[in-house]
């Protein structure tokens, strides 16, 4: 099972997802892939969100050095194999991704 995290570049994402969803070029415009990794456990998104919470430097090696922000934060993304998960306030709640 593959999972990515994506950090927001903006400050201000909550205007861009409305209705719970984003567009595929949004995704990519807006965030930048900060993490990946293959699990062979099933995961869910809260186990992610607290490690990424909690440790400097979870699950080892980053994708990029430079980030917008050093720890996961509201507006931010995890995807878990074809299911996407926004970052709120405590927590994840589930998005979709539009494809054009």
């Amino acid at each position: 099972m593959k999972v990515q995290v994506y950090f927001c570049k903006e400050p201000e994402v909550e205007m861009i997802i409305k209705n719970n969803r984003i567009s595929n070029q949004a995704l990519f415009t807006l965030y930048d892939p900060v993490w990946e990794s293959e699990f062979k456990n099933v995961l869910n998104p809260g186990r992610i969100w607290l490690k990424f919470k909690e440790e400097d430097k979870p699950f080892g090696i980053p994708l990029r050095e430079k980030k917008s922000h050093n720890k996961i934060d509201l507006g931010d993304i995890i995807q878990i194999a074809d299911d996407y998960y926004i970052v709120d306030t405590v927590g994840v709640r589930k998005i979709t991704i539009i494809k054009n």
